[in-house]
C-alpha cells in the first residue's frame, strides 16, 4: 500500500490502536518519497531494543540517551529532519517529541511501558507503572519528578506562567503524531515549500477539530490551494453551522473558475 494512503487510513481509524512507530515512519516515507524507510526504520528500532544490555526502565533510558548518544538538536532545532523518525534514528538527533517516540517504541519492544507527556512547549516520557517518574529525552534522558517538571515548564514559559496538572497527563499516539505534523508544518513552511504542499495534501484528509480546520484552511489559502481550503471550510461549516465559513468556502471556489 502507498505510504500516504496507509498513513491517512491509520490516522482516521479510531477503532484500532495506532502503531506510533509505523505511523511516524509512514509520514517520513511520504515526505521523503522512499517507502523503504518504513521497514528499515522498524528494523532499526528492533535492533536498538535488542542491543540494550540492561533491559530495565532506567537501563533503557541510559542506553538510548547516554550510551547510544540520542540527544536534542540544539544547533538547528527547527530542521525538518528532526521530525522525521527515520532520520532521527540515523543521526541520533531530534526534537523533544521524536526522541520520546523512540524511547516509547524501544520500551514497548522490551515490555517497558512508557507514555508520552505533551507538556506545552516541551515533551517528556512517563513510566506508566510509576506515574510520578518522568524523563526528558531532549536533555539526555534526565529523570524528573513533578517539581522538576514544573521547573522545566516555567523555564520555557516564565516563572509566572500558570501550571496545570493536566500538562503531565499521558497522551495517545494519535496526539503525538498530530503534534509532529504541527511541528513539520511550521518548519517546512519556513524551509521547504514543495514538501509543505505534500504535507498539506496529506493533512487535509485527516480528522480535526474546527479550530485546527480553520487554521489549516488559512494556510492552504495562503499557498494558493483554494480547493483544499474550501473543503476544510466546508467541514467547519458542517461542524459548527457557520454561515461565514460556508460563504468563505464559496468565495474560494469562485477563484478556481
Amino acid at each position: 500500500m502507498d505510504p500516504s494512503v496507509e498513513f491517512v487510513a491509520s490516522m482516521c481509524d479510531n477503532h484500532a490502536p495506532l502503531p506510533l512507530d509505523r505511523a511516524l515512519l509512514l509520514l517520513a516515507a511520504t515526505l521523503g518519497s522512499d517507502p523503504g524507510v518504513v521497514e528499515s526504520g522498524l528494523s532499526d528500532l528492533d535492533r536498538l531494543a535488542e542491543s540494550c544490555p540492561d533491559q530495565s526502565r532506567d537501563g533503557l533510558v541510559r542506553h538510548l540517551f547516554q550510551e547510544m548518544g540520542f540527544a536534542g538538536d540544539t544547533g538547528d532545532y527547527y530542521d525538518p529532519k528532526n521530525s522525521m523518525l527515520d532520520v532521527v534514528l540515523t543521526r541520533r538527533r531530534g526534537m523533544p517529541i521524536t526522541l520520546p517516540a523512540i524511547a516509547i517504541e524501544a520500551g514497548r519492544r522490551l515490555g517497558i511501558p512508557l507514555d508520552g507527556v505533551g507538556m506545552p512547549g516541551h515533551f517528556l516520557i512517563r513510566d506508566r507503572r510509576d506515574p510520578t517518574c518522568f524523563f526528558d529525552p531532549f536533555h539526555g534522558g534526565v529523570a524528573l519528578d513533578r517539581s522538576a517538571c514544573i521547573a522545566r515548564f516555567q523555564s520555557i514559559h516564565g516563572g509566572r506562567a500558570a501550571f496545570d496538572e493536566r500538562f503531565l497527563d499521558p497522551v495517545i499516539p494519535r496526539s503525538i503524531v498530530t503534534r509532529v505534523l504541527n511541528n513539520l508544518t511550521a518548519s517546512l513552511r519556513a524551509r521547504d515549500p514543495r514538501k509543505l504542499d505534500c504535507l498539506l495534501a496529506l493533512r487535509v484528509q485527516l480528522p480535526m477539530a474546527p479550530p485546527e480546520l480553520r487554521a489549516l484552511a488559512g494556510l492552504c489559502e495562503g499557498r494558493g490551494r483554494f480547493h483544499d481550503a474550501a473543503r476544510l471550510l466546508d467541514r467547519v461549516a458542517e461542524a459548527t453551522s457557520s454561515e461565514a465559513a460556508a460563504e468563505h468556502a464559496d468565495r474560494l471556489r469562485a477563484r478556481l473558475n
